[in-house]
């Protein structure tokens, strides 16, 4: 018995301020005084005011996902849905490669609209999405957070009826690249010293998380080599590992490529990620890896729903069926579930179906062509179906056929195909009982 009171509920984190950071972007711009950086700064008044229209908007219970987000361009004016999405356009900036307005902290966010070199500037990453996913002519998106440049992007992403370029995600799109994703690394480059090491320790991060590192020529990136060569390369790749030095934005353009900055420890070096197209997210888990971020929420592509017991559970012998899936959490049924040890199915699974109790699961999101192939290929006697989750909600998981089920042991005891797993191990039976 304990006399303790009981743990008071979380207490919600207000949103952020909009006004409160507007006035200490003023602050630190004439702190910084670097005229030199701006084309133009808009009056503390206007922006004040329009930061005002943003928390009277959050307070009165709209979602905006900008919100309390300072921002620069250097072209005339933002995408409108970055402002819809509660960002405060504090002013112009020249065409910096460097985005020093976001690394002294003036904004948090840069719009940069002219092609250039890549950069890691010391606090600064740097988004350069699939070309065509943002309407109008921004190149690529810089941030203090790999978060708040992937808020900004998820912002503006999609068709707006005056762009005829735009493009929209594929059906068959990857959202992730797996436990042990295939990174292409330079099989020569002459780098200065902290150069080096600034790789060095990126490409043992990303290994030591699981990647497999595998030297290749990249010259293509650097202008010596041919599109078609490139394109080849990345199809056996899940992604380019790269010394943030000689890229441009023009090359990555013609090659149809997206790419994400981290800075390193040693300025101004830094690591470049370089993917497919439309594989932008696998670029930022990755970068996540060394940012020491939590993963973002994926953008917002199209995506199915399906949740995994047995043999399709990460690590089990068939999750590579799900293939591109994005892990979506740790599940449980509501308490009317049960699993069965099926006979006569290889690899040893279970069943899931109508019952008493509760079952440990994962939940796991398919773009809707990898979905298709999925529920194509799942063999009897299992099949797709509703099941009803602990939290309310009712998601498509793998079940199975109540005949194929009958006689076979019960495995409740274990709540999990896991459990039952290391109960195994151990040298128990081979049925529970």
């Amino acid at each position: 018995m304990t006399t303790l009171p009981p743990e008071p509920d979380p207490v919600p984190v207000p949103p952020p301020s909009s006004h409160e950071r507007v006035r200490t972007a003023f602050e630190r711009l004439a702190k910084a005084d670097r005229p030199e950086l701006w084309v133009s700064v808009r009056t503390m008044e206007e922006v004040l005011v329009e930061a005002k229209t943003v928390d009277e908007r959050v307070h009165a219970g709209e979602d905006l996902p900008l919100a309390g987000i300072v921002c620069a361009t250097d072209s005339d004016a933002p995408p409108a849905r970055l402002i819809d999405a509660g960002a405060v356009l504090l002013g112009t900036t020249v065409a910096d490669p460097e985005n020093a307005a976001v690394g002294l902290e003036i904004v948090d966010l840069a719009l940069n609209s002219s092609a250039r070199e890549i950069a890691a500037p010391p606090g600064v990453l740097t988004l350069k999405p699939t070309r065509g996913l943002i309407p109008g002519p921004t190149v690529s998106v810089s941030a203090q957070r790999l978060a708040t440049a992937q808020r900004a992007v998820a912002a503006m992403l999609g068709p707006d009826g005056l762009d005829p370029a735009v493009r929209e995600w594929p059906a068959d799109v990857r959202l992730a690249a797996g436990q042990h994703p295939r990174l292409g690394i330079p099989a020569e480059a002459s780098l200065p010293l902290p150069a080096r090491r600034v790789f060095d320790v990126a490409a043992a991060s990303l290994e030591a998380s699981g990647a497999v590192l595998v030297p290749v020529d990249v010259s293509a990136l650097y202008g010596a080599g041919n599109v078609l060569g490139t394109r080849s390369l990345l199809a056996d790749l899940d992604a380019l590992l790269l010394p943030t030095v000689g890229v441009q934005d023009t090359t990555l353009n013609a090659l149809d490529l997206a790419a994400v900055t981290v800075p390193g420890d040693r300025r101004p070096y830094g690591i470049t990620i370089v993917t497919r197209a439309f594989e932008d997210q696998i670029g930022i888990d990755l970068a996540s890896v060394l940012t020491g971020e939590t993963s973002p929420d994926p953008y917002p592509c199209e995506s199915v729903d399906v949740v995994v017991f047995g043999a399709h559970l990460c690590g089990q012998p068939l999750h590579d069926e799900l293939h591109g899936a994005r892990f979506g959490g740790l599940v449980r049924t509501a308490e009317r579930y049960r699993m069965v040890l099926l006979d006569g199915v290889t690899p040893p699974q279970p069943g899931v179906l109508p019952g008493s109790s509760g079952v440990d699961g994962e939940r796991w999101r398919l773009s809707p062509a990898a979905f298709g192939r999925f529920a194509a290929g799942l063999a009897s006697p299992f099949v797709l179906g509703p099941v009803e989750l602990d939290d309310g909600s009712s998601p498509l998981a793998v079940l199975c056929e109540p005949a194929a089920a009958a006689g076979g042991e019960g495995l409740d005891r274990y709540a999990s195909w896991r459990g039952y797993l290391r109960f195994i191990s151990t040298g128990g039976p081979r049925f529970a009982g």
